[in-house]
């Protein structure tokens, strides 16, 4: 079934509004459509910001919760029939109605049948029932809308927040890395003046070590009538030579070690201007979305 002309189809989407921080006011207009069973009186709402998918499964939701009628999807119409909806009329009612998709809202049109009838508020022959049916009816779209509207804002508010937890959680785990590499630092300054001390002992050792090799040779020199002697004086050398490569080794072990411990200080160094850059622009983007979590607080809190 056909529910607009093309024409009304772009009248429609042309008029619908740019998603933004500011709130949108729902109001119910009435106007006459073209639908499946000709021009019809319905009433008109636009659910800002809303996904349409939500919108109509929490529309067809709505429209039989009193009801054991289903609602029937007639090409872009969705009519349940005899549906009893209190708070409009206390008497079952037709709903023909459909949703109008856009990038920033859904626009809900929705034609009521009463006896039969289309149910049509003439505001120059009032009746006090019909008055009163039409005033629910407002309510009934409105209500709808504004909790629809509401939910959305809930939703973006919701993934606001999640996105500032998730930008506090990268600045704690940037000020962890800062303070990770300050005690690499602390650790390889510390580790650089063991290695300092080492090398002062190893460097002493080293030094005795030679004088004793040195005493050991003119010791030598004066056993060359006792080859006996000699020959162990000569070993016990070979074991101070031996000896000495080894605190030289040591020795050269610790200086390799200062010059590794201080590049890695540089390069500590050069996290923590990193990590201090990053951290100034995460505090930046934090307070961004803090004020982004204000304005969607303020725009929930200003739907009525």
């Amino acid at each position: 079934m056909k529910f607009f002309t093309k024409t009304i189809w772009v009248v429609i989407i042309a008029i619908l509004p740019i998603p933004g921080f500011s709130q949108k006011k729902i109001e119910v207009t009435t106007e006459t459509v073209s639908m499946s069973k000709g021009e019809q009186p319905a009433y008109i709402v636009q659910v800002p910001e809303a996904n349409y998918d939500d919108v109509l499964k929490e529309w067809t939701k709505l429209i039989r919760q009193n009801t054991k009628s289903k609602v029937e999807e007639e090409g872009i119409e969705y009519v349940i029939l005899g549906t009893e909806i209190e708070s409009i009329i206390n008497q079952p009612i037709n709903i023909y109605s459909a949703i109008i998709k856009a990038d920033s809202s859904s626009k809900l049109i929705a034609a009521f049948e009463i006896d039969s009838m289309p149910y049509v508020y003439n505001e120059e022959n009032k009746d006090l029932q019909a008055e009163k049916t039409h005033h629910n009816i407002q309510h009934f779209m409105r209500d709808f809308a504004v909790e629809q509207y509401k939910n959305k804002v809930s939703e973006d508010l919701k993934n606001a927040e999640k996105d500032l937890k998730t930008k506090n959680k990268e600045h704690k785990d940037i000020t962890k890395d800062i303070e990770n590499n300050q005690k690499d630092i602390q650790e390889s300054e510390q580790n650089i003046k063991n290695s300092q001390d080492l090398i002062s002992s190893y460097t002493g050792e080293n030094e005795r070590k030679l004088s004793e090799i040195n005493n050991k040779k003119e010791s030598i020199s004066s056993l060359s009538g006792d080859e006996e002697l000699a020959k162990q004086a000569k070993d016990q050398l070979k074991t101070l030579e031996k000896e000495k490569r080894s605190i030289e080794n040591k020795l050269e072990k610790e200086n390799k070690n200062i010059v590794g411990y201080e590049a890695d200080i540089q390069e500590a160094e050069r996290n923590i201007t990193n990590l201090q850059e990053a951290k100034k622009a995460k505090e930046n983007e934090i307070r961004m979305q803090e004020e982004i979590v204000k304005k969607i607080e303020r725009k929930l809190a200003g739907i009525k």
